[in-house]
């Protein structure tokens, strides 16, 4: 490596090792000048045509939507409207005058993506029942969010089917499961993610938001599943990851890059541990960056490895201002690793100085 600088501040560690069809409901309150019918939060509204448009045999909708199946008319909302995702998925659907999402056993289209990127402002977002995602081989994500202030949460279960993609291989493109973009001041708690084709959770460019309370169940793909890191963070600021449950077959955590992180009282069983990297670019920025880490009341059980700093060879990056604090490690191969030669277009360490 040309350069790398790496400072842990603090390092106390705790380790025992052993062996080594209508989809879209929405909920209306209060007026507008041209009110659909009055339903309350709770009840089920499916989505229709504006009442006047079918009064009037001369209306018709767009020609294009008539084309598309997969297109859905945006719904017309008021400040406190809530929407209710349900049933087959529409790509296109207008979740944006929505104030409450509730996302409930939703039938997911193969290849198609999810998307509450659109969220307002303070929107709450909520998972519940069991929402599938149909297989394919593409990039994903199946699930997008950005928006500030918003409250993702709920006890729902979001399932990627991943043994379809397991038991293929690491050769076919698989789907990032969760992605959460420019996504500030929000709080996401509560759901599960299981059978997870590929990594679970990539946060990117995002600030002062909390995940808590979230378990990511791989533990079907055990002896199969390949890189389901639980949560990987590029270019954030001020990310609290605190609280969760991860079981899976790679990184619990992997920070490429990010500022003032906290990772605390999570629980990673079955996978490679804590990780920084794998980490390197052409220069000393923001993408290579980890600085203000702290990783503490941690327990890693039956993992290769615990605590791993990953870089790599002949490229920059910096490290620094990084605390682990009162983690517990049990049945944990390698307690501690530090590679500064990883190759990614070898896939692996090089051995080289």
């Amino acid at each position: 490596m040309k350069f790398f600088t790496t400072a842990l501040a603090v390092f106390a560690l705790v380790a025992t090792t052993a062996n080594a069809s209508p989809m879209l409901r929405e909920g209306k309150k209060g007026k507008s000048k041209n009110p659909a019918p009055v339903v309350e939060a709770d009840d089920d509204y499916t989505q229709q045509q504006d009442p006047t448009q079918q009064q009037d045999p001369t209306q018709q909708q767009d020609p294009t939507q008539q084309q598309d199946p997969t297109q859905q008319q945006s719904p017309t909302t008021t400040a406190s409207s809530g929407c209710h995702l349900t049933g087959a998925y529409k790509k296109g659907t207008d979740i944006s005058k929505c104030s409450s999402i509730v996302v409930d056993s939703l039938t997911v289209p193969a290849g198609v993506t999810l998307d509450l990127s659109l969220a307002k402002t303070g929107a709450t977002i909520e998972f519940v029942g069991t929402t599938t995602f149909g297989p394919q081989k593409w990039e994903g994500p199946l699930v997008r969010v950005s928006g500030s202030d918003l409250t993702v949460k709920g006890s729902g279960i979001l399932d990627g089917q991943g043994s379809w993609y397991w038991k293929q291989g690491q050769s076919i493109t698989r789907p990032l499961f969760f992605k959460l973009q420019n996504v500030i001041g929000s709080t996401v708690s509560g759901f599960t993610i299981k059978n997870m084709p590929f990594r679970t959770f990539s946060i990117v460019t995002s600030k002062d938001t909390t995940i808590s309370g979230v378990t990511i169940d791989n533990r079907a793909g055990n002896g199969i599943a390949k890189n389901t890191d639980g949560f990987d963070l590029t270019k954030n600021d001020h990310i609290t990851i605190t609280g969760n449950k991860i079981y899976n077959q790679d990184d619990c955590l992997a920070m490429q890059s990010s500022t003032n992180t906290i990772f605390s009282n999570n629980y990673c069983c079955g996978g490679h541990g804590i990780s920084i990297g794998s980490l390197g670019g052409n220069a000393v920025d923001q993408s290579t960056t980890v600085q203000g880490l702290v990783v503490e009341g941690n327990t890693i059980v039956d993992s290769d490895n615990g605590i791993r700093i990953k870089t790599i060879i002949g490229l920059k990056g910096l490290v620094s201002d990084v605390k682990y604090v009162q983690n517990t490690l049990s049945n944990v191969k390698n307690a501690i690793v530090m590679h500064s030669d990883y190759s990614k277009a070898k896939g692996g360490y090089t051995n080289s100085p």
